[in-house]
């Protein structure tokens, strides 16, 4: 064969070879080149996603992304792209790679792969607070899931939809009747209504399953329904309620006292059974230990109480307890080893509140914060919460200050906006020139929202010296002590804009609460919230069970949306409010309105 043919027989076969497997290579940024197939980039790529490896997945896909890929191999690599920026938490990144994957590559996709984009984009609405929409898709999906699969995505529905609004639950329902997903709708407005004590919400329940049969959550109740009819079994007859209602915390007492026994008397007019109700003051049975003696020897089954954080702390110290007891505050002894069993703590901790705020602001996209709290162990304390959970989520804080009670904070602001830097800069500059130069004082530009703890007397003073220094346009975001607890037009115009979380008590009406205020003069005010929580201590109590049984279980209260932890301690979500006017405004954040 001469040289000529020989060519030509090396140039067929190269030809041939392109047409059964297309080259991959690639030079990268370094000159190099890259032969590694797509089908292996993808797999390793999905192992370093799966095990958490997220600085490796990032890396691999970067590679796909500029890897020669096949039909297949590129919406498996969307697939993928999408599945990493959910787990990184980035809603702009999750859209970016939606809009990427068309109709028409998922139609010609298995059904494995169908499945797998409807179960991640269900997960981004989620990431983004469309709760509606998540739990509309998830149902959707449901009629092909099997295994663990569909269970699991049958508790995510009702998770979804706990986590929106009892109001649009009903409205929602009520626009697409007669459809599985209403149903699923009305079953969740029964949890979400307060109204419900144990046995009128088993009551609720038996009857939507007599209406709706073959419902899929009839079929299998979710989030901890399906305990309630042995909870109602196992309620106490006699309850024992320690509180202080004489001394320096007289005042505090008696307003927990006046909300359970209102939510009592409400149970009792509705024809329910409850328990004996025993009232012990702690003040003046002496100590905690006397005062929990009492109730043994008035043979209750349950001690609702104490208070005050030392007698909590003192009963956190028991080795064993004699009653199942659910505390009203909480103890400061937990990190500290083992506590006795079937001890509870219920409050009002502000902890909560800082890390749903947390939460709330990295939802909404703000990843740099701006945080002042008070000089105080209470300010620091609740930074201290804010402060890692944020960090846990993957935010910045680009500074934060502790300030002490004064009459002018402006300095401090000033201060933590860098507007005194700017300033100064502009003397140095004016200096060096020798000769007048337009100034116009700047804030520092790397932080997007702000972390406030105050009370409602610092926070009138605090929020307009953000205005004042060029500031107007951070969102501020507070806890509930922002807020008096007592609408006050003239004096909260100062607080227009602050968004804060607080009580539903608070922010939504309601008959129990429209009674309370009518027959108690300190029921609005700095002891609202103390009605609340002695309306949800009566509430909640039943309800220990369910909670303890099911981690992600939750119950609705006037006090929030609560749920345990492994050491029996409560944990509150509660909706958002604005200051409009001078008024709190509730926030719907359904974004499905």
């Amino acid at each position: 064969m001469n040289s000529k043919k020989l060519l030509i027989v090396v140039v067929l076969m190269s030809l041939v070879g392109c047409a059964q497997k297309p080259s991959r290579e690639m030079i990268t940024d370094d000159g190099l080149v890259n032969t590694v197939p797509a089908s292996t980039l993808l797999e390793q790529a999905k192992q370093a996603i799966d095990a958490g490896e997220f600085r490796n997945a990032d890396s691999l896909l970067q590679q796909l992304n500029t890897a020669a890929r096949s039909k297949e191999e590129t919406l498996q690599y969307n697939l993928l792209a999408l599945e990493y920026s959910i787990e990184q938490k980035n809603v702009d990144q999750s859209q970016q790679v939606l809009n990427r994957i068309s109709r028409d590559q998922l139609n010609r996709s298995t059904v494995d792969d169908q499945i797998r984009f409807g179960l991640l984009k269900a997960q981004f609405y989620e990431l983004g607070g469309n709760f509606l929409t998540a739990a509309r898709e998830r149902d959707f999906l449901s009629a092909i899931l099997e295994g663990e699969v569909r269970s699991a995505n049958h508790q995510q529905i009702w998770k979804d939809l706990t986590n929106i609004s009892l109001e649009n639950l009903l409205k929602w329902a009520k626009n697409a009747p007669n459809t599985q997903f209403a149903n699923w709708l009305e079953l969740a407005s029964i949890a979400k209504d307060t109204s419900h004590n144990l046995t009128g919400h088993i009551a609720a329940v038996n009857q939507w399953r007599l209406d709706n049969p073959g419902h899929p959550a009839a079929v299998e109740l979710p989030g901890g329904l399906s305990l309630l009819e042995e909870m109602a079994q196992q309620q106490p007859k006699h309850i024992a309620l320690l509180l202080p209602l004489t001394g320096n915390l007289a005042s505090s007492g008696q307003a927990v006292r006046e909300g359970f026994m209102a939510a009592y008397y409400q149970t009792l007019q509705k024809g329910y059974e409850v328990p004996t109700i025993s009232i012990i003051d702690t003040e003046a049975s002496g100590s905690i230990n006397l005062a929990y003696d009492d109730a043994v020897a008035l043979e209750a089954e349950w001690v609702i109480g104490p208070l005050d954080k030392k007698n909590v702390n003192a009963l956190a110290k028991f080795e064993t307890l004699p009653l199942p007891t659910l505390a009203l505050n909480y103890s400061d002894l937990l990190a500290l080893g083992e506590q006795p069993d079937n001890f509870y703590q219920f409050g009002l901790a502000a902890e909560d509140e800082a890390r749903l705020i947390a939460e709330r602001a990295f939802q909404l996209g703000h990843r740099r914060v701006l945080a002042l709290s008070p000089n105080n162990s209470w300010g620091k304390r609740i930074y201290a919460a804010f402060e890692e959970r944020w960090l846990d989520l993957g935010g910045n804080i680009a500074e934060r200050r502790f300030y002490k009670q004064k009459k002018d904070y402006n300095p401090e602001i000033k201060a933590l906006l860098n507007v005194d830097d700017s300033q100064q800069r502009y003397k140095e500059i004016r200096r060096l020139m020798r000769e007048s130069i337009e100034f116009e004082p700047r804030r520092r530009q790397d932080a997007d929202w702000v972390f406030l703890v105050a009370l409602p007397k610092q926070g009138r003073q605090i929020r307009p010296m953000f205005d004042f220094n060029f500031a107007g346009d951070l969102p501020v975001f507070s806890t509930s002590q922002i807020y008096s607890g007592k609408p006050n037009r003239k004096k909260d115009n100062d607080l227009n804009g602050i968004q804060f979380t607080d009580l539903p008590w608070l922010l939504e009406s309601s008959e129990l609460k429209t009674v309370v205020e009518a027959n108690q003069k300190r029921a609005k005010g700095n002891y609202a919230r103390l009605y609340a929580m002695g309306v949800d201590a009566f509430r909640l109590y039943p309800r220990l069970k369910q909670l303890s049984a099911l981690p992600h279980s939750r119950i609705f209260g006037v006090t929030g949306d609560l749920s345990i932890d492994e050491q029996g301690k409560i944990h509150r979500k509660m909706p958002f409010a604005i200051f409009k006017r001078g008024r709190p405004t509730a926030i719907n954040l359904d974004q499905n309105k």
